[in-house]
């Protein structure tokens, strides 16, 4: 025996699946879309400060003027400090933030209004005897809208948790479905393999030895991928030379394989992905032959995507004598629409020299 091993190259970062984790939002104590009450709101505003304005249009018009100017500088102020003490505040009583917000609304209230009274009444002359009535009428104002704006913040972190809820619950159903297709197919293989390395023993205990430590190295990889999203292509690609070279043991010249690749070796794949595949060729297109045949894997990286090709000239689609469930093309199907939501396929068909012809397409989201 020469000794060599299959091992592993280090492992990289798992692939980001179909539903991918969203950002929780910023936190913040009141929605933006809020401060739009100060734009709109400034017609009820005029109406509540001077109910007789309405008889007047040059007087409506006058003050919406004054009360427009008054609410976008007092609400703005107001909405920002409340957000600024609600951070600073984060993580105190109830019972303390409720009166601190009261106190501090109302200074913001008092100090963006009484500067801003020369200029209502010079825009609003009958507004020069209510500064006092215009100051607490802002401060209701502001409380009012500090209230609902708040309950909006409330509902609209309800919605978001909901949503992480949702999607936490589908994130662990599909690494479950994962896990158990994966798991799934490796005791399939497991069986298969070990009865090819029986049949060795006794006919040629090197090879056998030899046979049996590709085989180790194999189900290594096998085992690690259960942990794993992803691996590198040409990790995957070393576990299919070694399958291949454990297979050949089996069926000596009888078969003749080949693994060529022109992509990128970095590029990230789902492990154990290919080898249902050869093994589907090699059953199906070849076992039952007696000239046995030829199984090639073909690797290219065009327009940034992953073109995969499992090719047998064997039977050809239908014609198989070999017994079987359509387990593995069903698994690696099943696979890539967990991981990738239709954006990869699967198309298999006759061969264009006769056989069978598995082509797997990954798309460029699925680069690391």
């Amino acid at each position: 025996m020469d000794g060599r091993r299959w091992v592993p190259h280090a492992r990289r970062a798992s692939m980001s699946t179909a539903v991918s984790t969203p950002a929780l939002p910023e936190h913040r104590a009141l929605p933006r879309q809020a401060m739009w009450f100060f734009v709109v709101s400034p017609p009820l505003l005029a109406f509540l400060f001077d109910p007789t304005c309405v008889k007047d249009p040059d007087h409506v018009v006058r003050a919406l003027a004054a009360i427009l100017a008054y609410t976008v500088i007092v609400g703005v102020g107001v909405h920002c400090g409340f957000e600024w003490l609600a951070a600073k505040m984060r993580g105190a009583s109830g019972w303390l933030r409720l009166p601190a917000h009261g106190l501090f609304t109302t200074l913001i209230v008092a100090a963006l209004t009484l500067p801003q009274l020369p200029l209502i009444t010079w825009v609003y002359p009958e507004a020069a005897s209510a500064g006092m009535t215009i100051l607490w009428r802002g401060v209701l104002v502001s409380f009012v809208y500090l209230g609902l704006a708040s309950f909006m913040g409330h509902l609209q972190r309800e919605a978001v948790r909901e949503r992480l809820v949702a999607h936490r619950e589908r994130t662990a159903a599909l690494e479950a479905r994962l896990a158990a297709l994966q798991a799934q197919m490796q005791p399939h293989f497991l069986f298969n393999s070990l009865n090819t390395c029986a049949g060795l023993v006794h006919a040629d205990p090197d090879i056998a030895e030899e046979t049996l430590d590709r085989l180790a190295g194999f189900l290594r990889y096998a085992l690690e991928s259960t942990e794993r999203r992803s691996v590198s292509l040409d990790d995957e690609l070393d576990a299919v030379r070694s399958y291949l070279d454990v297979q050949r043991q089996r069926f000596g010249e009888r078969l003749r394989c080949s693994v060529e690749s022109d992509a990128e070796g970095s590029w990230p794949v789902p492990p154990m992905l290919l080898q249902p595949l050869v093994e589907n060729a090699i059953l199906h297109g070849l076992s039952k032959r007696e000239q046995g045949g030829r199984v090639d894997v073909r690797v290219t990286d065009e327009d940034g995507r992953l073109h995969i090709e499992v090719e047998d000239d064997g039977v050809g689609p239908g014609r198989s004598t070999h017994s079987g469930t359509g387990m593995g093309q069903r698994n690696v199907r099943e696979r890539l629409e967990l991981l990738y939501g239709g954006r990869a396929t699967l198309r298999c068909g006759p061969g264009a020299g006769g056989g069978y012809l598995c082509t797997l397409t990954l798309p460029e989201a699925a680069r690391g």
